[in-house]
């Protein structure tokens, strides 16, 4: 741990969400990753006042029961340790439902994760005898299709409803793929510090377009398998 070290450096890790993982709470998820940096011996820096906690910031939150293919968060140490010894060090000590992929050095002055992130690929698995039957690539294009054709979306949450224009928030056509008994959809959606079309809240609204029944509970399952920056140009790309 280092206190009042002028020299910092920005760490960034990428990790999975999964397992028992998957029902992990943003808020529990970061203690973890606290606990496992703490136990791993790498000098972190810590915030200044009256109660320092350790300089370690997650990126968007993945809602409770939803998988993390490939998550992020930054941590600031107050003194180098190569990256390949910053990795062994974790691995040591990482849990098995949050293991650690992958570090590499980012500027400080880069935008927080929370800042540069502005979309997300979001997988949706349909498990069931009759998936292939009721839930065909041709109805759910169907439906996807007269999702991208509308202007807007309108999505009730919590008593109100809110207009989501479709051309900003699903950016990509989604992709639909038959894998045996199974139906995988990939989603990619815009997320906005103004307000972001969560996962489920789409499909609510295919299965509305598509004239299907809501999936029954334990057979379909999300994942969030991608986060991305964009470039100048309008170019997605991995924060790491």
């Amino acid at each position: 741990m280092s206190k009042g070290n002028p020299t910092l450096f920005r760490l960034r890790l990428a990790y999975a969400k999964q397992g028992r993982g998957r029902f992990l709470s943003h808020l529990e998820v970061q203690r973890a990753l606290t606990r496992m940096v703490r136990r791993s011996g790498l000098p972190y820096a810590v915030s200044q006042g009256f109660n320092p906690q350790m300089r370690l910031a997650t990126g968007p939150a993945l809602s409770v029961a939803i998988s993390g293919e490939r998550e992020y968060c930054d941590l600031i140490l107050g003194d180098y340790v190569k990256g390949m010894d910053a990795l062994r060090r974790l691995k040591e000590v990482e849990n098995t439902y949050l293991p650690i992929l992958e570090v590499a050095y980012v500027g400080l002055r880069e935008p927080s994760l929370n800042a540069a992130v502005i979309a997300q690929d979001i997988c949706v698995i349909i498990e069931s005898n009759c998936a292939t039957s009721v839930y065909t690539e041709e109805a759910l294009k169907a439906g996807l299709a007269v999702l991208r054709a509308s202007n807007s979306l309108e999505v009730e949450h919590k008593g109100k409803t809110k207009v989501y224009d479709s051309a900003t928030h699903v950016p990509k056509d989604i992709e639909v793929v038959t894998k045996g008994s199974t139906v995988q959809m990939t989603l990619t959606l815009r997320i906005s510090n103004q307000g972001s079309l969560r996962p489920d809240a789409l499909l609510e609204c295919l299965w509305q377009a598509a004239n299907l029944p809501v999936p029954k509970s334990g057979s379909m399952r999300l994942g969030r398998t991608a986060l991305y920056f964009e470039d100048k140009e309008g170019n997605l790309y991995l924060p790491l």
